[in-house]
């Protein structure tokens, strides 16, 4: 390559339309960078369909508080079904991206008339305080998300499944006592 060749492809007309089309768009659409490490990572490879769908909606409402809200977005079980997670898999799409280190949740309560939603931070980007991204999610080896599919995800549906859930006692046994002699009937000859 010529010297003019290089210079112009480096440094001139050419790497100035390049640096101009790939910029982050300065439209109030909002963005989010995601690195290149992040997406090869064995933690973002082997998420499920709706474990990607749950953590681009939590990027959804962090783009949509200007990137300034990490750590205390609030999506809710219906706006993850309404972006496509399946309804009984929000649970095990939330713990999944939380085991693999990809955020971290605060748990909600609810009672007594009120209700405190679950709040997530992405740690691959700073949070709302100003502390810089924890990136939690390069512990994640291949043997962990491997033992997700296998047993741990198994594990935390059993326990949230004994978690604050009262159990339903039928209103009636399905099985008929057999009768006493004193209500059998006799059969007339």
């Amino acid at each position: 390559m010529s010297a003019v060749q290089k210079d112009r492809t480096c440094k001139g007309k050419t790497y100035n339309l390049v640096r101009k089309h790939t910029k982050p768009s300065a439209e109030e659409n909002g963005w989010q960078w995601l690195t290149r490490d992040f997406m090869e990572s064995d933690a973002f490879r082997t998420l499920s369909g709706n474990a990607h769908r749950a953590l681009f909606r939590i990027l959804i409402e962090h783009v949509s508080h200007a990137a300034l809200c990490n750590g205390r977005l609030i999506v809710t079980h219906t706006q993850f079904i309404e972006y496509g997670v399946t309804g009984e898999y929000v649970a095990d799409a939330t713990g999944e991206l939380e085991f693999k280190g990809i955020i971290r949740v605060q748990r909600g309560k609810a009672g007594d008339g009120t209700s405190h939603p679950n709040t997530y931070r992405l740690t691959f980007t700073g949070d709302h305080e100003g502390a810089p991204a924890t990136n939690e999610w390069r512990r994640c080896t291949m043997a962990m998300a491997k033992a997700w599919s296998t047993t741990v995800r198994k594990q935390q549906a059993e326990q949230r499944g004994k978690l604050g859930r009262k159990k339903k006692t039928p209103l009636r046994t399905s099985e008929m006592s057999p009768l006493r002699s004193s209500e059998m009937r006799k059969v007339s000859r």
